[in-house]
């Protein structure tokens, strides 16, 4: 028997095993919510360590800007590490002085603007205000949101 034959009878074959599977019904597909997908058990110290490696930390790279919903408005707020990186400063080096608090997973800024900063790397978290938490929006000063403490762009050369 030659191998074109052999060939033929079996694609025969495979189109028979697909007709019998074709009659045989599919079980029914439930439709699910997206809280409801698991794409993975992983406990939340390899939840940390991918975070960490793949996002910014805040105040790695110096001062943030900080944007939060305040009812109608946007406000925005800077931090700026002084006192040595022993702490926070409201507005510049200068400014009034908070407390840092780290956490496993969150920088903690108390005691500025008469708010809690819930910071989290990869740039958002959650500012606390009367008890309320409400989402935020973090960025490096010297990565373009403002005059900054740096350049605003991260490279050498000119963009006209």
């Amino acid at each position: 028997m030659s191998w074109h034959t052999a060939t033929a009878i079996l694609g025969v074959l495979l189109l028979g095993a697909c007709t019998q599977q074709a009659q045989s019904p599919f079980p029914p597909v439930r439709p699910v919510e997206p809280q409801e997908l698991e794409f993975a058990a992983l406990d939340s110290s390899y939840q940390r360590m991918f975070e960490r490696s793949l996002t910014e930390a805040p105040f790695a790279n110096g001062a943030l800007a900080v944007i939060a919903p305040q009812g109608d408005e946007m406000a925005s707020y800077r931090l700026v590490p002084c006192q040595g990186g022993a702490a926070i400063c409201g507005g510049g080096p200068a400014g009034p002085a908070g407390r840092l608090v780290r956490t496993p997973d969150w920088f903690v800024v108390q005691g500025l603007y008469g708010r809690t900063f819930w910071l989290s790397h990869g740039g958002d978290g959650y500012l606390e205000r009367n008890g309320q938490l409400v989402p935020l929006s973090w960025e490096t000063r010297g990565a373009g949101t403002g005059d900054g403490d740096a350049p605003s762009l991260d490279t050498p050369y000119r963009h006209d």
